[in-house]
């Protein structure tokens, strides 16, 4: 009697967690993916048609007119990357970006190369502080030589491109600050007819955006990458992808990189150098030192040619 009994509530218990199971099984299930925190990661979730899904994404201010978001997420392409995406606008008055060099010195024909943190240190003085950077565009190593025009303060150090059919995604665009400053992004050949107009310009590579259109590109390689780009109403993006570190980030493409600025309603983008040479840093708002904020391919910071600075009017 005792055994049917105990036979009996067991059943009953079985019956009562077999019927929770099913209800469990019928209802939705919980999605617990992450959601996106910033208004720039929300939009990559939302717009951009290379991202997948997000994994973290953080933004802080760097100075007035200059945030940092930080993204770690899945492209459609089934990779994982970590982007560093400066956000900055440029209506902010005594914000403006310049063209860096080594030691700030114009004279090309003694001019070596300099890590960024070392370039940022040299170019910081009261009225022109420097709050962030990324590198610039590609030279030739041999001989220590613009790819690409440059030009500082309106004075014209280098008109010329150096092409060189080995570095076919080299030399192929500039990127560059007009008088009025408003940011162009052109091919080459129309260099020559605007050189009188632009302030600051740096020679550049694949154009990723072409008024809001990516041109395309025979180039699938994935690899760590910095790119710059802006809106119509004066907003620059510039972003730099790590990659070639497996489980950490594996780098980006060009039409991948395109997509994202598209998603930012960008009407113009275009690749700077990349590799080990893809590298951002800022000034930190805390500590206020110059802190590289990605992991370099390199293991280091490599020293450059030129890069892009965000200065402001600071004592």
């Amino acid at each position: 009697m005792k055994k049917s009994l105990s036979y009996r509530i067991f059943m009953l218990i079985c019956t009562v967690a077999m019927g929770l199971l099913v209800s469990c099984s019928d209802s939705e299930p919980e999605d617990h993916r992450y959601r996106p925190t910033t208004p720039i990661g929300r939009t990559l979730e939302s717009e951009c048609d290379a991202v997948a899904r997000m994994f973290a994404d953080t933004t802080f201010v760097v100075a007035v007119g200059v945030d940092e978001t930080d993204l770690h997420l899945q492209l459609m392409s089934g990779y994982v990357v970590r982007m560093f995406l400066l956000r900055v606008d440029t209506t902010v008055p005594g914000l403006e970006l310049r063209v860096a060099l080594p030691d700030n010195n114009n004279d090309l024909s003694q001019i070596h190369t300099q890590t960024l943190t070392d370039m940022a240190a040299v170019h910081d003085a009261p009225g022109k502080r420097v709050v962030a950077m990324t590198n610039g565009d590609f030279w030739d190593t041999a001989n220590v030589l613009p790819r690409g025009p440059i030009h500082r303060d309106g004075y014209v150090l280098n008109d010329r491109f150096n092409y060189s059919e080995s570095m076919p995604q080299q030399a192929l665009s500039f990127v560059g600050i007009r008088d009025d400053g408003s940011m162009i992004i052109a091919e080459a050949s129309r260099y020559a007819a605007l050189q009188s107009q632009l302030k600051e310009v740096t020679g550049a590579g694949v154009i990723l955006l072409s008024e809001g259109l990516f041109p395309g590109t025979t180039y699938t390689v994935r690899d760590p990458r910095t790119a710059i780009g802006y809106t119509d109403d004066g907003i620059v993006y510039m972003l730099t992808v790590d990659g070639r570190r497996n489980f950490y980030s594996d780098g980006i493409t060009y039409e991948e990189m395109a997509s994202v600025f598209k998603a930012l309603d960008c009407t113009g983008a275009v690749n700077l150098d990349g590799g080990g040479s893809a590298q951002m840093l800022i000034r930190h708002p805390i500590a206020q030192i110059f802190q590289i904020r990605n992991r370099p391919s390199d293991n280091a910071e490599r020293p450059l040619y030129n890069g892009w600075m965000v200065c402001v009017e600071e004592p």
